[in-house]
């Protein structure tokens, strides 16, 4: 979030409280990296990575930056740490973390992502951690104990790397498609932004190469509760070609 060429740039001033487990040799990194920082309209909020401490659990610390005139509260504000393009963990931020923050300065925040909030193996990184907020709304993410440890992961890494659908419609976004030694296996969020509980009649899917249909399946009917999404697996009667690369079609 840059601010506009037409409003004033503001560096807020890095502040330190006394609870902060920061020895007087680190503070002079701290406000030399906070003056690399680049300058805040009037009433903007930016989050900076400033250290990866930790991989299991995720643990960093972040400079939060932010030009409000007043002192104010934290209320399910969510903040997303990506590598390149790639979504890695997501956090939300809350009052009981973190009960106020006050006007006008850059302050430090340590951030402990937990298990089920990070996607991918972080140590197999190649590119730098970012930090950026997220305008999402929150809605849940409904998956059953069939799905394996790794699915869950992706299937929440896909959920919140895309935007909520408008709220006057349901979707269905994919998350995967996995070649098996006789069947094509697939996972697919049913997603129900709206406020009333949806249910949907069997669903039936085509698997498809191009304009080619390969093979069909049904899945039974759903029940999504309002403002979630709900992952379901689809299994397709199918043997696959290691160079074939597949999409999913819904039949209405």
């Amino acid at each position: 979030m840059q601010p506009s060429t037409d409003s004033p740039v503001i560096q807020p001033a890095l502040y330190f409280t006394d609870d902060m487990p920061i020895v007087k040799e680190d503070e002079y990194v701290f406000r030399y990296v906070a003056a690399q920082l680049p300058g805040l309209a009037p009433g903007q909020m930016a989050i900076h990575l400033f250290q990866r401490l930790e991989n299991k659990p995720l643990r960093l610390i972040a400079l939060f930056q932010n030009t409000l005139d007043q002192a104010f509260q934290l209320n399910d504000l969510v903040v997303l740490a990506l590598s390149g393009d790639q979504l890695i963990a997501r956090k939300t931020l809350s009052i009981e973390e973190i009960p106020v923050l006050l006007p006008m300065v850059t302050i430090p925040l340590w951030l402990e992502f937990a298990e089920e909030d990070v996607f991918v193996d972080l140590d197999s990184l190649t590119d730098p951690v970012q930090l950026v907020f997220s305008n999402e709304l929150l809605t849940d993410v409904l998956i059953d104990s069939s799905f394996s440890e790794t699915e869950r992961q992706r299937i929440r890494q896909i959920a919140f790397s895309h935007p909520i659908p408008p709220t006057d419609g349901w979707s269905l976004l994919p998350v995967s498609i996995l070649k098996k030694e006789t069947s094509v296996e697939a996972i697919v969020l049913v997603r129900n932004p709206s406020n009333q509980l949806l249910t949907l009649d069997q669903l039936a899917f085509e698997l498809v190469t191009g304009e080619t249909t390969l093979a069909q399946t049904e899945h039974p009917a759903v029940s999504v509760f309002s403002t979630s999404e709900y992952a379901i697996r689809l299994q397709f009667d199918y043997s696959a070609k290691a160079t074939e690369t597949f999409a999913l079609r819904y039949l209405p």
